[in-house]
């Protein structure tokens, strides 16, 4: 008899699941956040169901909590199922649905898979249920897709960082497609698109057991869906330019900038490495420049560079890890001129083994690389201060091609931001804006060198400058995606 905890049990894939494993006669621990009164009492039963807010930040603690008081020590599969989405324009998602969806598709399985792995038998499986949106570009749901391609790339580094730990840990991902469950309702998809062609919940739960009892570590659910999830790996961009193409016969908003003529720049993370070279470059040219930063020696430092090259410039100081920081930081951005070109260039990160990095620290890199460029992002939409004509541009990481063990989460997050960047590009072609996704490899900055393990070749690292005169000409000539230097292209191929 195996021990299963399954998030998200209550309704939909995760209900289903559950009876199958309670049908062979398993020891089931369900995790949900609904009242029992509502439930099943029979099958729901107080040895059975832990119930959790998932969008909590203690979320984890009190799952550990509940397992102690049932004296369960093992866990032989952990299935990570719960998730949420919302379908709409990027703009009018409200800011508080972004951030119940990072918490409960990607916070969520970070904390609990790190609270949980001591618990983990020998050969026990860690699952992901993930989604199909997770490779494709989805300007109507572009936060889930992101988290759900975030959750991907956490699985893909955890799997290699138990792999080199010789740590007999199955970690799988298993990707549905649309599946008639409750969350389509809850997301505002319409009810007849969401009965139309969906798959049985059950069936997909059939289909699940079998894909975790054979230990793949990644399956795909449904031959149409298999087809579709490696024809789009396999047709590289071209979907991607496929959607924007179709999207720019939409009619445009036609927001102008006319009082930067050189161009209004908004850079995160501006007042060091990339971000200050960025700043630099585009100062030259005749931007005017505002930059978000945490750091107010240095915000000062580099305000006074930008000025000297006569440049109308501001450094707004704002720490991107707090959620409630972004009011007050629109409006300060309200207030310049409407915005030519959005660098999403901030990051952090925490490196070392998975189970043993601060949790705080590890919420602070979903924090910083991926919620903050989501609201943020959503914030100018919602307030139209992204100018027609003009770019995005979303620093991912090398990661995304190589893999970041010892880096789980960080990896985690930049390739979300490079999902969302897919997204985005087709949500914003009709207003003719360019969304440019940059995978830097190393770069000689103090970020670079805080979370290396080695910086003794730190000198063939591409220095900041170089990165940032290759972002601009890309910027430039349109480019849609930047893999800088020929030995970093080498990799990603």
């Amino acid at each position: 008899m195996a021990t299963v905890l399954i998030t998200g049990a209550t309704s939909g894939i995760g209900l289903a699941l559950a009876r199958r494993y309670a049908a062979q006669g398993d020891r089931l621990v369900l995790v949900g956040r609904r009242d029992p009164a509502t439930l099943d009492a029979a099958f729901f039963t107080p040895a059975r169901y832990c119930r959790v807010d998932l969008a909590a930040p203690t979320c984890a603690d009190e799952i550990a909590a509940w397992l102690d008081a049932q004296a369960i020590p093992t866990l032989d599969v952990l299935v990570h199922n719960a998730g949420l989405g919302f379908v709409g324009a990027i703009g009018d998602q409200p800011a508080a649905d972004i951030n119940t969806l990072i918490d409960v598709n990607l916070r969520a399985p970070v904390l609990l898979t790190r609270r949980l792995l001591p618990r983990m038998a020998a050969q026990g499986r860690i699952v992901f249920i993930s989604s199909l949106a997770a490779v494709m570009p989805t300007p109507d749901y572009a936060v889930y897709s992101a988290t759900k391609a975030a959750l991907d790339a956490f699985a893909a580094n955890l799997r290699l960082e138990m792999q080199a730990q010789r740590r007999p840990v199955h970690v799988q991902v298993i990707h549905p497609g649309a599946t008639r469950t409750e969350m389509h309702a809850k997301s505002g998809l319409p009810a007849r698109r969401s009965r139309t062609g969906f798959a049985d919940p059950d069936a997909v739960a059939a289909a699940i057991q079998r894909a975790v009892a054979r230990g793949r570590r990644q399956q795909t659910i449904g031959a149409a869906n298999r087809l579709a999830f490696h024809g789009v790996k396999l047709s590289g961009t071209s979907v991607d330019r496929l959607l924007v193409r179709r999207a720019r016969q939409t009619s445009p908003r036609h927001i102008h900038a006319d009082d930067a003529p050189h161009g209004h720049a908004l850079i995160t993370g501006a007042a060091d490495g990339i971000g200050r070279a960025l700043a630099l470059a585009l100062a030259r040219r005749g931007y005017a420049i505002t930059g978000v930063d945490v750091d107010a020696v240095r915000a000062d430092a580099v305000t006074a560079d930008l000025r000297a090259l006569g440049s109308d410039a501001t450094i707004i100081v704002a720490d991107l890890a707090r959620s409630d920081a972004f009011d007050a930081l629109l409006d300060r951005v309200a207030a310049r001129p409407p915005i030519t070109l959005l660098v999403h260039n901030a990051g952090i990160s925490a490196v070392g083994p998975f189970a043993a990095i601060d949790p705080a620290r590890q919420q602070a890199v979903i924090d910083v690389n991926l919620r903050a460029p989501l609201l943020l992002t959503r914030g100018l939409l919602h307030a139209q201060r992204l100018a027609s004509g003009g770019t995005v541009v979303c620093l991912a990481s090398l990661s995304h091609f190589v893999g970041y063990p010892g880096a789980a989460v960080y990896a985690a997050t930049k390739d979300g931001l490079a999902s969302y960047a897919r997204s985005l590009a087709p949500a914003l072609a009709p207003d003719a804006i360019n969304v440019l996704t940059v995978f830097p490899g190393p770069t000689r900055t103090a970020h670079a060198r805080r979370y290396s393990p080695d910086n003794r070749r730190e000198q063939q690292r591409m220095p900041p400058e170089e990165l940032a005169q290759r972002i601009v000409r890309a910027v430039e000539q349109r480019r849609t995606r930047l893999i800088p230097g020929a030995g970093n292209r080498t990799f990603a191929a």
